[in-house]
């Protein structure tokens, strides 16, 4: 959903998209209007420019919009760019399948971690974030696994910018818990981030090799801490074997 921090169109087209991607099929503005609850108006004016620019098209019998392979092909070299990784949706889809466990993949954004795609399992109850998600990376498992393979000037440089950002929020990082966490992941070959954001709830994570464009991606699973810890080197297996681990 859009924040404040989103301009206000940007944000719902994105909404509507992503909305159109988790229901696979057509859908309605009247649909699109209620589940979001933006005025109709605005809708109908949104997805018929979405429609006049190709990404969407009217389907005249339902009376509905449908997504068009240019909606499509916006991504594609994204995708080509991650193949190097072994990370695709599919392989995402397969380990929340087989664990039952959410299946994450996150990307470095500024000073957060952020979870750009999320495949919920059989035991989605215990972990429901939304894509988009971000949280502090240098608090949080998978970013603890994005800072690991870095050198330690870099992770030291992260540390004062998260703190140089948060102290008007009345926010800080403590160094010497964020360099525990990374010197833990580096010695273990991947992070396990326990009850640091909810109760009851954790994730074990590791860093890709970098993708075409240089970039490295966190894949993990979250969910229940209790199972999390009773199968973790099942867990850790399966992560390595679906993805290419960096290191």
């Amino acid at each position: 959903m859009a924040t404040s921090s989103v301009i206000k169109t940007a944000g719902r087209v994105f909404d509507v998209f992503e909305y159109m991607r988790e229901v696979r099929r057509a859908v309605t503005v009247r649909e699109i209007a209620e589940h979001f609850d933006y005025p109709l108006s605005s809708v109908q004016v949104l997805m018929k420019s979405l429609s006049t620019m190709g990404y969407l098209r009217y389907e005249n019998r339902q009376r509905a919009y449908l997504a068009t392979p240019r909606l499509a092909a916006l991504g594609d070299w994204v995708a080509e760019s991650m193949a190097a990784t072994g990370v695709s949706f599919a392989v995402l889809e397969q380990l929340a399948r087989d664990t039952g466990l959410t299946a994450i993949l996150a990307v470095e954004n500024d000073i957060y971690v952020q979870y750009t795609h999320l495949v919920y399992g059989s035991q989605r109850k215990r972990f429901q974030v939304q894509p988009g998600t971000r949280r502090l990376l240098c608090m949080s498992g998978l970013g603890w696994a994005l800072l690991a393979p870095h050198r330690d000037d870099y992770v030291e440089r992260m540390i004062q910018r998260s703190n140089t950002r948060l102290t008007a929020g009345g926010q800080q990082v403590r160094p010497d818990v964020v360099w525990g966490h990374i010197r833990d992941t580096r010695d273990r070959g991947y992070a396990f981030s326990k009850e640091v954001v909810t109760p009851g709830v954790g994730i074990i994570g590791l860093t890709t090799v970098q993708d075409t464009l240089n970039a490295t991606f966190g894949v993990g699973l979250g969910g229940d801490l209790t199972t999390l810890e009773k199968n973790e080197a099942d867990l850790v297996q399966a992560l390595r074997e679906a993805v290419t681990p960096l290191g």
